[in-house]
């Protein structure tokens, strides 16, 4: 490989990318994938035309993003037959945007630029250092401060890291709820303190945001889901027998009222859709304990509230009776009227009164994703189509593909769909690294739900001839 690069840059030479003379041959390039996240392989591929174009020594050429003068040989090879070539560069070498063209027999290809995105991990710690996974339940208030960190890769020292929050509409659009800086080593950490709980802004789900330079574009990191609650009220408590839950299944709301037995509490829901309003009322049992049965379909808010027992107003007095006239003077004087007797009050009505209120419970509701692939085994180049749909309807919300990364830690977007009508939707993704790539798709949250993800499908690539790779027109 060495001798071949010593060759092409005598034969060709390195610096700026020559332009194109009018010579007997000419060739072509592609690069795929485009974009990637950084460490992912690419295959760089295309085809020598002319008169004698077998066994032609081919020499790929590249320019890294901050790379000081310009392009430098990277990768050597021959043409086959029909003057087809192809190179890989493997996971863990291309790391920022960078651009690449071929020479070969005098000729020289187009460039093409290769856009990558940094990649960015993300987890999040509570109050003492708890680790709170995706779809845990986050507290409001200044007592609760929670911790967004990870790492950006390649590391950008002093680059602003934005804290996202979904917004509303279809959800694919994002607010920035906080900042953070990243180190000399990759890592960043943002401190947050909610205040908003879930159920009034529609949406639980975040992510963290590297801006675009020179080395990368926009990288995100994958996003969280939560339930973000107000504290407990200690004198009525409202818990979720499971959180988040899949659309179409059921759940428990459940506490305990401490005024004990026989108090009359009245359960409030509200959804993305609707304000708050009664769907049920029960009377609290042995120690206070309470519950309600709910079927949600949208990420619902639920508060219980307690009245006090009935009290009776005092009836009032009834109005005395007048005294009976005087009888008149005669021989012998009649006997006056007797008076009549006063009117009993009425009997006061029955009133009650608000007496107290639980928290907001925010109960999660993800979507119901159904997902297959097209084919799990196929060449090199080749497409394959991921299909399904998305209960309840989510029309006009961006769908992802992502890949798990070799380390198999995380994941990362490879390609992307909008939901269409019916709310089903095709994603269309071609592969071209040989061997075993996991991938899935995911629905990130919205103002509606929690976002979901399929089982992990593996898709086996084989690898082909470079004549056969080579698109038609080369």
């Amino acid at each position: 490989m060495v001798a071949c690069v010593a060759i092409a840059l005598t034969a060709v030479g390195a610096g700026a990318a020559p332009r194109h003379p009018a010579r007997s041959h000419a060739i072509t390039l592609h690069a795929q994938p485009n974009p990637i996240t950084a460490g992912d392989p690419v295959v760089i591929f295309g085809r020598l035309f002319g008169r004698v174009r077998s066994g032609r020594l081919v020499v790929l050429f590249e320019r890294a993003a901050l790379r000081r003068g310009g392009f430098v040989p990277v990768q050597a090879t021959r043409t086959d037959s029909t003057g087809a070539y192809e190179f890989t560069r493997a996971d863990g070498v291309v790391l920022t945007n960078r651009a690449w063209y071929a020479a070969s027999a005098g000729a020289v290809s187009r460039t093409v630029l290769e856009r990558v995105q940094a990649a960015v991990s993300l987890s999040v710690t509570g109050p003492g250092g708890v680790s709170e996974p995706n779809g845990s339940v986050l507290q409001t208030g200044r007592k609760y401060v929670y911790t967004f960190a990870g790492a950006v890769s390649p590391a950008r020292a002093g680059a602003g890291v934005s804290l996202q929050r979904q917004g509303a509409g279809s959800g694919n659009g994002w607010a920035t709820i906080g900042r953070g800086t990243v180190a000399s080593d990759g890592s960043y950490s943002i401190p947050h303190v909610f205040v908003i709980p879930s159920s009034q802004n529609g949406d639980a789900t975040v992510r963290v945001l590297l801006r675009n330079d020179v080395r990368n574009i926009d990288s995100p990191s994958d996003s969280l889901s939560y339930e973000i609650e107000q504290t407990q009220n200690p004198s009525l408590t409202i818990n979720a027998g499971s959180n988040p839950i899949v659309e179409g299944g059921s759940d428990t709301v459940s506490g305990v009222d401490a005024a004990g037995a026989g108090q009359l509490l009245t359960l409030d829901a509200r959804d993305y859709h609707h304000s708050f309003g009664a769907i049920a009322t029960t009377t609290s049992g042995p120690g206070g304990s309470y519950s309600f049965n709910v079927t949600p379909i949208y990420n619902t808010a639920y508060q219980v509230v307690a009245s006090a027992p009935p009290k009776r107003q005092t009836g009032s007095t009834g109005a005395t009776g007048s005294t009976g006239s005087t009888g008149s003077t005669g021989s012998t004087g009649s006997t006056g009227a007797t008076g009549s007797t006063g009117a009993t009050g009425s009997t006061g009505t029955t009133g009650t009164t608000a007496r107290k209120r639980s928290a907001v419970l925010f109960i999660g509701v993800a979507d119901a994703l159904t997902a297959k692939a097209s084919a799990t085994t196929v060449n090199q180049g080749q497409s394959v189509m991921f299909t399904g749909s998305v209960v309840p309807d989510r029309t006009g919300h961006v769908i992802y593909l992502q890949r798990e990364n070799a380390a198999g830690d995380a994941w990362h977007i490879i390609g992307s769909a909008t939901i269409g009508a019916n709310s089903s939707y095709t994603i269309t993704q071609s592969f071209f690294e040989p061997g075993a790539e996991v991938v899935r798709v995911k629905i990130p949250g919205g103002p509606d739900n929690q976002g979901a993800a399929s089982v992990p499908f593996t898709i086996t690539v084989n690898p082909i001839s470079p004549a056969a790779l080579v698109p038609a027109g080369g």
